[in-house]
């Protein structure tokens, strides 16, 4: 499998907990239980990768922007909601660490 069909792969199974904020409750019913079809028979084959990426590509603003900024993060192909870049915007620039260390007391210095 080509790197960008383990993308779409790795995307398809990871959209699937954020359907219902994506798409609505209704509409993310039937796209995961099309989603759940397609993995669930033989995700490498170039067809299936091809169905998926159709599938995720139907609603661009939002399972579609999921898709390409999944496949932007390669290799790990993480959603975006985990993406160091997406978390740097939810903590006002400060990645998770310097979010934690901007909060403690600095150190005495002993004399």
């Amino acid at each position: 499998m080509e790197t960008d069909d383990d993308g779409v792969v790795a995307a398809a199974r990871a959209i699937r907990p954020y359907l219902a904020e994506l798409v609505g409750p209704t509409a993310a019913d039937s796209l995961d239980r099309r989603l759940a079809d397609l993995l669930n028979r033989a995700p490498d084959q170039p067809e299936t990768v091809t169905r998926l990426r159709a599938l995720l590509e139907e609603h661009k603003d939002t399972t579609g922007w999921f898709l390409i900024e999944a496949l932007a993060d390669a290799p790990q192909y993480r959603p975006p909601y985990q993406q160091p870049r997406y978390l740097s915007r939810q903590t006002g620039g400060l990645g998770p660490r310097s979010a934690s260390r901007s909060r403690t007391a600095r150190p005495t210095t002993s004399r």
